[in-house]
Formats: C-alpha cells, structure tokens, sequence
C-alpha cells in the first residue's frame, strides 16, 4: 500500500446518504478519528493509517495470502488471521486474495 501522506485517507465515500443529516448528502469518511465514542458505527476509521480486514466468511482457507506475505503475518490457524504485531501494511496479502477475504480499509484520494 503506497503511502501519499499529502494526500486524504478515505475510508469511504457514500453518495446520496440519507443517514447522515438532514437531506440528501454525500459524506466522506476520513482515516484518524481521534474520538473514542462508545455508540462508534465505524470503529475502522479510528488508526490514522491505511488497515488490513479480514472477513472470515468470505474466506476460502487457500492459503495464497499465507505464502504472499513476507513477514509471516497471516496464518491459517490464528484467531482473526492476521498477526498484527507482525504485519507491516504493505497489502501484498490483499493483492493475492481473490475472494476479497482481505481488504484494505483507507486509499488515499487526489483532493
């Protein structure tokens, strides 16, 4: 994951939202939420940096982002997968992982 610090960290955009104010808008989602409400809907927006996800219901156990990885970040029999403490962010798991099991929350958007 190319990181462009000059650049905003969108975690979303959703247009014609209905659910955020009065009217129909579109709301940005920003990376680096300083809060720490309890009632928080997005909880992925709070690291200031571009994250890696994973949904197990979406995976298919082949492994390949097991091999991709060069820290040994992923694994197999791991509660969540990804070892964190091991993982650098560098996206070459999600790259690999065609069932979109592993994800990146964050991409930098051009103003």
């Amino acid at each position: 994951m190319p990181a462009d610090d000059r650049l905003p960290l969108i975690v979303d955009v959703k247009r014609h939202s209905l659910n955020d104010g009065p009217g129909i808008r579109t709301a940005v989602f920003f990376k680096g939420c300083p809060l720490r409400c309890v009632f928080c809907h997005n909880p992925e927006t709070q690291d200031p940096r571009a994250e890696i996800v994973f949904s197990e219901t979406r995976c298919t156990s082949c492994a390949s982002c097991v091999t991709a990885c060069p820290h040994a970040a992923l694994d197999t029999t791991f509660p969540g997968r990804i070892r964190r403490d091991r993982c650098d962010r560098c996206g070459l798991c999600v790259d690999v992982c065609t069932t979109g099991a592993l994800q990146v929350v964050g991409r930098h958007y051009p103003v």
